[in-house]
Formats: structure tokens, sequence, C-alpha cells
């Protein structure tokens, strides 16, 4: 006799399923859920990402998809519950996340880094809150709307977030941030790993620019997506790259000016290197 299926089914794809012990840690925050009703799908080996949270869906049971990225934690243990009695108090609601907070065991430089960008330290809402931050760090997406929107894309090498947020709001689709849930999600820690994260969002922004411009949107930093437009023409963007530089050094965010220096470079590379993903 086969078990009734879960609720809930976990989707983590992960390229080696330890990530430099991120992965236990997640593993050991999720037993710690008082949301019980759930499966786990730990992906590994399948790259892109878009291409492992298909193949986990694939296999899930739940009529709700949980996707963490590996290197996430759950800050405590009423993280799922507030999750899905999001997802439950409307049928409109599209994908449900969770606020990224600083972890206690930050570094001064990942502490830096919180304060100069957005969205890697995302407030933590009280009600539920239409929101471009909600991201796929920490987010549920009933099995139904998943399906009817196609899944993830296959093809992007970055850029899943945005293009995911866009397709459900088209699809009339809320997404919003849960109240009160929160995990934590390391950010880069020194120079090196901060260039590094950045040229590589520049390179798969510019691979997605070169051969998928129709995903190519905007990221809100702001909480609120009120009045938010997603798409912006590249002319725009380039025009605009060099005040960006010059805001951040004026306001004295050495961090932010470094990251979108090494991001042009990365989108530079791209444009000049990237080829087209095997289909």
């Amino acid at each position: 006799m086969t078990s009734p299926p879960p609720r809930v089914s976990i989707i983590i794809p992960t390229w080696d399923g330890h990530r430099d012990g991120c992965v236990p840690r997640l593993l050991t925050s999720i037993a710690a859920q008082d949301f019980r009703d759930h499966e786990q799908h730990l992906v590994q080996g399948v790259r892109p990402q878009g291409r492992a949270i298909n193949a986990g869906a694939a296999a899930a049971r739940g009529e709700i998809l949980m996707i963490l990225d590996d290197d996430a934690e759950l800050a405590d243990p009423q993280v799922f519950r507030r999750i899905v009695e999001t997802l439950d108090s409307d049928p409109m609601i599209g994908m449900a996340g969770a606020s990224i907070i600083v972890s206690p065991d930050a570094s001064p430089f990942q502490r830096r880094a919180a304060q100069q960008f957005p969205r890697l330290c995302t407030p933590v809402v009280h009600t539920i809150t239409d929101s471009d931050l909600a991201c796929h760090g920490c987010c549920a997406i009933p099995r139904s709307v998943f399906e009817a929107i196609g899944g993830e894309r296959e093809d992007l090498l970055r850029g899943l977030d945005p293009d995911l947020r866009v397709r459900l709001r088209e699809a009339g689709y809320r997404v919003v941030l849960a109240p009160e849930a929160r995990i934590y999600h390391p950010l880069p820690n020194g120079w090196r790993a901060l260039l590094r994260t950045f040229f590589r969002n520049g390179y798969g922004s510019a691979y997605a620019q070169k051969y998928r411009p129709e995903t190519v949107y905007e990221t809100h930093e702001a909480l609120h997506d009120t009045d938010f437009q997603p798409r912006t023409s590249l002319a725009k963007r380039v025009a605009r790259f060099p005040f960006r530089l010059i805001r951040a050094l004026a306001q004295g965010q050495s961090l932010r000016f470094a990251a979108y220096c090494s991001y042009a470079c990365g989108y530079a590379w791209a444009w000049c290197t990237a080829r087209e993903l095997p289909q």
C-alpha cells in the first residue's frame, strides 16, 4: 500500500549535496519545522537551476512545491507553516516567499554588504505583502499554478526569479512575502566572493540578453511592488549604468561600486564569448 501524498514537496537543487556544509545545515533546519506534512527532493548534479527545479517538481507528490536554495537556512521552526498558511489564505497567491535576514553568525563584511544591497537583506513583514522581493531562496508555489505557467525555464543561466514573478503576475496571480517568515541566506564573505558573484550575475544577464532577450527583467529594491515596471529597454539600462556607479561612490558604498564594476566585466565577457546552451 502506498502512503498518501504529503501536502508539501520540498525541492532543493544542489550540485554536490553539501555546498561546504550549507546543505546539512539546511536539512537540520527543515527537520526542526513544526509543519511536518512534507517530503524532500534533493536534486543533485543538474544544471541549470531551472532544469533541476523542474526535475524535482516532476518527482514531487505534494500539492505545494516548496523551493529552497541549497545555501539557505530556515531561521525558526515556523517558516513552512507561515508560508503554507499564506498560500491557503488566498487562491490567487501564486508564490509566497520568505524574507531574507542576516544570520547571527554573519561576518562584519557580510553585515556591511547587507546594508548596501537591499535585495540581500529584506524587511520582515507582518501582513501578507505583495512584493518583488520574494525569491527562490525560499518560496512556495501551488503545483497546479506551477504547471499552468509551464514550470521553470530551463534555458537561463541566471534570472529565474524575475522571469517566474513576471509570468505569475501575467497569469493573474499575486507574488507575496509571507508574514514573519524569515530565512538566512549567506551574503558573499569577502571581496573575492563578492566580485565572483557579481561577475557571474553579469555573465548570466548578458547571456539572457544575447539569446533570450524576452526574459530580461528589472529587479526591484523596494519592499512594495506598487507601480513597479519589470521591463526596461537595453538602451535605458546602459545609459543609467554610469549614474549608478557615481551614486554608489557618492554614498560611500564601495562594495556596491566594486560589485557593479565586476558585473559589467562579466556582462562584457559573456557578450563576447558566451555560446547558447544546448536544448
